[in-house]
């Protein structure tokens, strides 16, 4: 990771830790940067499970989730 990525990682997850503060207890976040032009330059940085994230942009969008399958 490059120094300004890590810069910026850290700046990110402080003000994540700071918007978090006005929730319950448990609640998860997640910072999504789109760079259009250039996707591999898109910047995510989450509390959360990858495909929990994913089922929430789906639920937001009004499309069905599948249910998640827990592994024993």
């Amino acid at each position: 990771m490059s120094e300004a990525l890590q810069r910026t990682t850290e700046r990110v997850s402080d003000l994540m830790d700071k918007i978090l503060s006005n929730f319950k207890a448990g609640a998860k976040i997640t910072v999504l940067v789109r760079a259009p032009e250039n996707p591999n330059a898109d910047f995510c940085l989450t509390s959360d499970d990858l495909d929990e994230v994913i089922a929430m942009v789906q639920r937001r969008k009004g499309k069905p989730t599948p249910p998640t399958v827990h592994a024993e």
